[in-house]
């Protein structure tokens, strides 16, 4: 079996080929970890077997944002 010799990629080279080095705008989005009790999760996951389309985590984020439009 033969083995290729890879080129080391330098910045140049990205730059050559057009591709980004550095974002060049300010992420939308932010990772954010929260805990939850389990019995909230499993009604979640009970809501969401009504709504096979949807997950979990698209779920949370518009129940907060259904209750930051209410308090807003």
């Amino acid at each position: 079996m033969a083995v290729k010799k890879r080129k080391e990629a330098s910045v140049q080279d990205f730059i050559d080929k057009g591709a980004d080095v550095k974002a060049s705008e300010e992420k939308s989005f932010k990772n954010v970890l929260i805990r939850m009790p389990v019995c909230i999760l499993d009604e979640v996951d009970q809501a969401l077997k009504k709504k096979p389309w949807s997950n979990r985590t698209q779920w949370i984020i518009d129940a907060i944002y259904e209750k930051v439009k209410f308090e807003g």
